[in-house]
């Protein structure tokens, strides 16, 4: 089994929590109030910032090429093309979340959501999420492997999160409100097509990739990878309720 299928395996009660919360139920059948859909929005535009940083974190520690490793680098399957493919990844996922985080700016400053009275601080579960990310790489392996994890459980739980919601949308018998005229009945839906994109699978899927080239046969590693695995999706869980908290 490749090590994705075997994360997954873990612990799916959780994984369905975290791809198929009440959050998500109201935003496809477009009943989610503008607040709540705010304080998630806020909560989201402050994590890229920690996604930044544990992105720069990754690749500040990959050399490119064989005579930039560091001494103790011990990842046996390190090889220049492999590392110019992570940065590859890596490199969209960047350009990507400053794109989001511009997104939720603009969306934030439309009237339903404006027009909102809420806190516009991080809460302390973004903070710890935030934290939780950067440690992890930092203190992760030379092949990066926590990290990537990480970085895959991330990106799948929010594919299949937003395809959840996109799906519960397209079972309402009603009209859906594709071409409402009202803000924020528009801006669900725009929400469900940006993060149900097929470029974004594809982007899944090339972090899936790279998750399954790691080296699994220490079984100290394999621990550490599934311990990562199962923290994302409790962080994650608890990252929908802060919609309603």
């Amino acid at each position: 089994m490749k090590l994705t299928g075997h994360l997954l395996s873990l612990d799916k009660p959780s994984f369905e929590k975290a791809t198929q919360h009440p959050f998500l139920t109201q935003v496809g059948t477009l009943q989610v109030k503008p607040e709540h859909l705010k304080s998630w929005l806020i909560q989201d535009r402050y994590y890229t910032g920690g996604y930044i940083k544990m992105m720069g974190i990754m690749i500040s520690k990959l050399p490119l090429y064989e005579d930039q490793r560091e001494l103790g680098d011990n990842n046996p399957s390190y090889s220049p093309e492999k590392a110019q493919n992570i940065i590859r990844v890596l490199s969209f996922a960047l350009s990507n979340v400053h794109r989001e985080s511009q997104f939720f700016t603009d969306i934030l400053n439309r009237d339903p959501y404006s027009k909102c009275e809420q806190s516009l601080r991080q809460k302390a579960w973004t903070s710890k999420y935030i934290d939780f990310v950067r440690k992890v790489a930092q203190e992760g392996g030379y092949d990066l492997g926590e990290s990537l994890v990480v970085l895959w459980a991330m990106e799948i739980i929010f594919f299949r999160a937003w395809n959840f919601a996109k799906s519960v949308n397209a079972e309402l018998k009603e009209k859906n409100g594709k071409d409402s005229q009202d803000v924020h009945i528009a801006t669900c839906h725009e929400l469900m097509a940006n993060w149900t994109m097929e470029e974004f699978n594809d982007f899944v899927n090339d972090c899936e990739d790279l998750v399954n080239q790691l080296d699994t046969s220490d079984p100290r590693r394999m621990a550490s990878f599934e311990k990562v695995y199962r923290d994302i999706l409790a962080l994650e869980v608890e990252f929908w309720d802060m919609a309603y908290n």
